[in-house]
C-alpha cells in the first residue's frame, strides 16, 4: 500500500510538474507582493508618526487648523517675552485709567482694570487664580493708582521711551528680572494751568516661571508671575 501511494505520487508529479512549478512561482510572487505592500505601509506609518511627533496642530484666530513644526523654545525668546510683559504691563497714566478723563470717580480696583487693557491682561493671563498673595499685591498696586489719582500725584500721560534690563536670572523654568524703564511724563500742573513735560525712570522687579501647560492665545509661553515690585513716577518726582 505504501509503495502504491508513493508510485502514484511519483506519477502525479511527473505528469504535473510544470503546473506545480508555476503554481509555486505564483505563490512566491504573491508573497513578495504582499511583503512589499506591508513594507510600504510601514514606511507610510512611520512617516505619519514622525510628522505627528515633529509637528503640532494649532487653531488660527479665524478657526483654521494648521500644522507647524515643533522647535525647542530658545532661552532668549523667554527672556524677551518676560521683559516685554513686565515693562509694558504695569505702567499707566491718568488718561489710561480714566478713559481719557471721562471717568473721575474710582471706588474699587475693578474700575481701574476696566479702562486699562494692559493691567487687565496681567490680572487675567499672568497671575494664577490660586495665587492669593500675588493677587493681593496686585490689588494693592491698583489701590495705589486710585489714591494717586485722588491726590493728583499720577501724571496724566506716561510714554515709555526705552528700557534697560538690569538683571535677568533663569534656572530651570524659573526667572528673576529687574528692569529700568525710561519714560516721558506729561503732567498737568494746576497752579501753572498747563502741562509740564519731564523724564523719569520706573524700576520694576519681578519673579515667575514658564509652564507650557498654562499656554493660551494671550500667553503662548505659559508665563506665570509669582512676585513683582514697581516704583512709579509721580508728579514733581
Amino acid at each position: 500500500m505504501k509503495e502504491s501511494t508513493e508510485y502514484k505520487a511519483e506519477i502525479f508529479f511527473a505528469k504535473n510538474w510544470k503546473y506545480i512549478f508555476w503554481a509555486l512561482i505564483v505563490v512566491l510572487i504573491l508573497q513578495l507582493w504582499g511583503w512589499n505592500n506591508i513594507t510600504g505601509e510601514m514606511k507610510d506609518l512611520k512617516q505619519v508618526v514622525r510628522e505627528n511627533n515633529d509637528k503640532v496642530v494649532l487653531t488660527t484666530t479665524d478657526g483654521r487648523a494648521i500644522k507647524v513644526t515643533k522647535e525647542p523654545i530658545k532661552a532668549e525668546y523667554l527672556k524677551a517675552y518676560a521683559v516685554s510683559t513686565f515693562a509694558n504691563g504695569f505702567i499707566v497714566g491718568r488718561a489710561n485709567v480714566t478713559n481719557n478723563f471721562e471717568e473721575t470717580k474710582f471706588m474699587k480696583p475693578s474700575d481701574v482694570i476696566k479702562n486699562a487693557p494692559n493691567l487687565a491682561n496681567i490680572w487675567t493671563n499672568f497671575i494664577r487664580d490660586d495665587d492669593k498673595i500675588l493677587k493681593g499685591k496686585f490689588l494693592s498696586y491698583l489701590n495705589w493708582l486710585i489714591n494717586a489719582i485722588a491726590t493728583d500725584k499720577l501724571p496724566e500721560f506716561i510714554a515709555i521711551q526705552n528700557y534697560v534690563v538690569d538683571k535677568y536670572e533663569y534656572e530651570g523654568n524659573k526667572f528673576k528680572i529687574g528692569i529700568s524703564v525710561t519714560v516721558n511724563a506729561q503732567s498737568y500742573v494746576l497752579s501753572l494751568g498747563k502741562y509740564v513735560s519731564s523724564k523719569g525712570v520706573i524700576t520694576i522687579e519681578g519673579e515667575g516661571y514658564f509652564d507650557l501647560s498654562y499656554s493660551k492665545d494671550d500667553n503662548p509661553y505659559g508665563m506665570n508671575m509669582t512676585d513683582f515690585k514697581i516704583n512709579m513716577v509721580t508728579k514733581g518726582n
